[in-house]
């Protein structure tokens, strides 16, 4: 058992080899470089949605499993007091001395801002009563003191922020440095703050592990800018409207969730019941699990992976008893509990992670748009017509795991299935999504390569589903609800002259209109193979079945893309409009 004096931190912990807490990257040497980004595509755009760093636990459940201290957090700890500060100067100032617009900015981040998770500066360092009490510590002897470096509940560490700051390097030497997507410095201050500016969108949930994830994440992609002339703007949206989380207002998506838990449990009752019992025999555990309130339905394993990921992220010592199959039998018990649900609906998926699809495939339709010479469809729209190449959407797992199912990958029974399947990078597999894991939709274009020879049986149902998508069934859409026919218009090869040699006005609805565009989805360090794109004729001839068409891509996601007013009916809640709010 670890001793209750002890202290953990990066530099006196132990390295573990296999960790599957803790995320992949894929080598970016110059043979990857080349055989997945040939000269002959180029890169019009990419989203990038990740998992924040690493954190510690939210809880102190397993009190005999977990040190009462965990010092990995200080830097992170002066880095947030000062971000605190900073927060603080919407939150706080006197409303005596605060302009009525100032009053109202106030009150509406006090309602959305960290309100689950905001932590006074002294209960970071562990100095009152309260954070005495959450750490064990109740007579406040100086053998059990907290330090400076000590860490509250759910917050991200130094580990976490090293992780994200290594993701964001990842970023600048694929997309900066070797692709040249971004320029190679910040973007400078705009007189405009209005709305995202530059390069780059930057969103992040209202937790504060995800905003400071983002921030690491930025100064991986941008470590030179320090002076006061770079500028980031970074949005958070009121939680009752942050398509990065599930919305639990959603009656439909409660009743949903609760029943297909349910199933996925009894699916796996044997195994559920069989970790149990081993979890019950380990000493220190038996006892936490007892001490639960008897009318609280607390679920068992994402308890024990709470910490257990926690404490493997954080390399540190484990009883001999919890082995690497161990930690595995609780990780796929936890997503039987909490994820696996969502790969067994379609209406559950679409309720769960449906805005946040439908805004991800505007942002492809914008980009195709514009890279194409034309007026973006959504012009009365200043969000959809900025011109940024790269957004980062800093959110959690229960935003990963949705989108995975949403691109028809399967979470594995185990790290050693995965493992197996993993020879190929093409696999459709995956575990609970580790710390700082990454999503990466990237749009390509290719209009040299030879066009694949046949195409999809279901191309010239395009044309069928111009009228009014809404009219369709979702399991029959071969493209997104948000897809305008405009898109499939052939775009002008010069302004006023169309393709075909005529005009703007002649150009006519073809369904291979977008046929040099690809889009492909990259899961930490790998590819993910969409079921839809390996139809003959949905993928590039080269780069092969994980690189879709955009058609390809589009005919996988159209069934998960409601509407607003659909997302509406299927909550049984109403349309309340789904304009994005820039304060950020």
């Amino acid at each position: 058992m670890v001793s209750t004096s002890d202290h953990y931190s990066p530099s006196n912990s132990k390295h573990t080899t296999s960790n599957p807490a803790q995320a992949r990257l894929p080598s970016l040497s110059p043979e990857f470089l080349a055989k997945h980004y040939p000269s002959s595509v180029s890169l019009v755009h990419v989203d990038v949605l990740t998992r924040h760093g690493e954190r510690t636990p939210v809880s102190n459940f397993f009190k005999k499993l977990s040190p009462p201290h965990w010092d990995f957090c200080k830097t992170g700890n002066h880095l947030h007091a000062d971000f605190i500060k900073t927060v603080g100067l919407y939150t706080n100032a006197s409303p005596a001395t605060a302009s009525a617009d100032r009053q109202g900015q106030q009150q509406q981040w006090s309602n959305h801002l960290f309100r689950k998770e905001s932590r006074s500066v002294k209960a970071v360092f562990g100095i009152d009563d309260k954070e005495k009490q959450q750490t064990g510590d109740k007579n406040g002897s100086a053998s059990g003191q907290p330090s400076e470096a000590t860490c509250g509940f759910g917050q991200l560490t130094d580990v976490g922020r090293q992780s994200m700051t290594a993701l964001g390097q990842h970023l600048r030497h694929l997309y900066v440095e070797s692709l040249g997507l971004l320029p190679t410095s910040a973007p400078r201050r705009e007189n405009n703050h209005d709305g995202p500016t530059g390069d780059l969108y930057l969103r992040s949930t209202s937790f504060s592990r995800a905003f400071e994830s983002l921030q690491h994440t930025l100064g991986g992609l941008y470590p030179a800018a320090l002076d006061a002339q770079s500028l980031f703007r970074i949005n958070v949206r009121p939680s009752t409207r942050d398509n990065l989380l599930a919305n639990f207002g959603c009656k439909n998506m409660v009743r949903l969730y609760k029943e297909f838990n349910i199933k996925a449990k009894e699916a796996a009752l044997d195994e559920y019941n069989a970790l149990y019992d081993d979890l019950l025999k380990l000493d220190g555990l038996r006892e936490s699990y007892e001490s639960r309130p008897k009318n609280v339905n607390i679920p068992m394993a994402i308890l024990a992976w709470d910490t257990l990921a926690s404490m493997r992220a954080h390399s540190i010592p484990l009883p001999s008893a919890i082995d690497d199959r161990l930690i595995e039998r609780v990780a796929e018990m936890s997503s039987v509990e909490y994820l696996r649900s969502t790969w067994q609906s379609a209406s559950l998926a679409r309720l769960q992670i449906g805005s946040l699809a439908h805004e991800l495939v505007a942002n492809i339709v914008r980009s195709v748009e514009l890279d194409r010479g034309t007026t973006p469809s959504n012009n009365n729209n200043s969000f959809h017509n900025n011109r940024w190449k790269m957004g980062i959407y800093s959110g959690h797992d229960t935003t990963i795991s949705p989108l995975l199912a949403v691109f028809g990958t399967a979470l594995a029974n185990s790290e050693h299935d995965n493992a197996a399947n993993n020879n190929n990078n093409s696999s459709n597999t995956a575990a609970w999504p580790p710390y700082g894991s990454s999503i990466r939709i990237e749009l390509l274009k290719d209009d040299t390569t030879q066009r694949p020879a046949v195409r999809p049986a279901w191309e010239d149902d395009q044309a069928y589903h111009s009228e009014d998508l809404s009219m369709v069934p979702f399991d029959s859409r071969i493209r997104p609800i948000n897809v305008p026919d405009s898109l499939y218009h052939w775009p002008p090869a010069k302004r006023g002259q169309s393709r075909n040699g005529g005009s703007d006005s002649d150009a006519r609805f073809n369904p291979r209109a977008t046929r040099d565009y690809y889009v492909r989805v990259w899961y930490n360090d790998r590819e993910l193979q969409l079921p839809a794109c390996l139809d003959p004729g949905a993928h590039h001839a080269t780069l092969g079945t994980t690189t879709c068409t955009l058609d390809g891509f589009f005919k996988q996601i159209a069934r998960f893309v409601p509407s607003e007013e659909e997302s509406a009916r299927g909550c049984n809640l109403p349309a309340t409009g789904a304009a994005e709010s820039q304060k950020s």
